[in-house]
């Protein structure tokens, strides 16, 4: 979308992906989180990246990722202080992949979640810098005081998101595919792309569980990962075929099935995928 069609911080027509009624407490739970988080250093008026950091996380915003994870740490009775730290670095990460993806250099996009892209707003090295940071105070919080097996695990999984066999190598491949080699290569891309982060969310709700992650939970968090994607491009009439779409969200339910009821709030998000489509 051109710089010409962003008025007064808003898309024209811009209307955020419907939430289900659910959501709202885990939402305001993390975004009070990132909003501690953020605070520091936005008294310095000088200093104009604490700013764009804060601006690039606390907008418009699904908060899906950091959602799941706290569903997960809930359903395995491990939800803790330690699990809300882990599922907001999740949202920083996420938040800090957007500002990179949105540079003219990559995918030169002007508007992400319905006002001016970041480096419209502060400019491309202002925005390069915040993504920075944002990374390394994701890596950070995590471990802040509390240095538990489960969080250093969790660290190691963030920090081996953002590595070349994953977000990095992801936007890489993006980059370079066109044409029929482009959607040949559609699932390949959102595997390294989209789908970590929603593992990674699973990672997160996990750092507190005496276990690690079960089996069952890792399938989930790639299932959920792909079906996230292919419902984004199916609304984006990337893809046609609604069977396919069906099928991925019934293998999300499928690798519930050993929680019985106690998966209930993980399936409302897959339910919360369906409804986008049916909008």
């Amino acid at each position: 979308m051109s710089k010409a069609l962003v008025q007064n911080g808003v898309a024209p027509g811009y209307r955020p992906a419907p939430t289900i009624c659910i959501f709202g407490e885990d939402k305001a739970k993390v975004e009070s989180c990132l909003s501690s988080m953020l605070s520091k250093g936005l008294e310095a008026s000088w200093n104009p990246v604490p700013k764009a950091m804060e601006y690039a996380v606390m907008g418009q915003a699904q908060r899906v990722r950091p959602i799941l994870a706290l569903r997960v740490a809930r359903m395995l009775r491990a939800e803790t202080e330690d699990s809300l730290r882990a599922a907001s670095a999740v949202e920083l990460i996420h938040s800090a992949s957007l500002i990179i993806d949105d540079l003219p250099c990559m995918d030169n996009e002007s508007v992400r979640r319905g006002r001016p892209a970041v480096h419209l707003q502060y400019g491309e090295p202002t925005a390069i810098l915040a993504a920075f940071s944002m990374v390394a105070m994701a890596a950070r919080v995590v471990v802040s005081g509390n240095e538990g097996a489960g969080l250093r695990r969790f660290q190691m999984a963030l920090l081996a998101t953002l590595d070349c066999s994953s977000l990095i190598g992801g936007q890489s491949m993006d980059l370079a595919l066109v044409g029929d080699e482009r959607n040949a290569q559609r699932s390949a891309v959102n595997d390294m792309k989209t789908v970590p982060l929603f593992q990674l969310a699973v990672e997160a709700g996990c750092v507190s569980h005496p276990d690690g992650v079960p089996d069952e939970l890792e399938e989930f968090g790639r299932q959920f990962g792909v079906a996230f994607q292919l419902t984004d491009d199916f609304l984006d009439g990337e893809l046609e075929d609604r069977k396919i779409l069906d099928e991925t969200y019934e293998q999300c339910r499928a690798s519930l099935q050993h929680y019985g009821a106690h998966a209930e709030p993980l399936l409302e998000l897959v339910q919360y995928l369906e409804q986008r489509t049916h909008v």
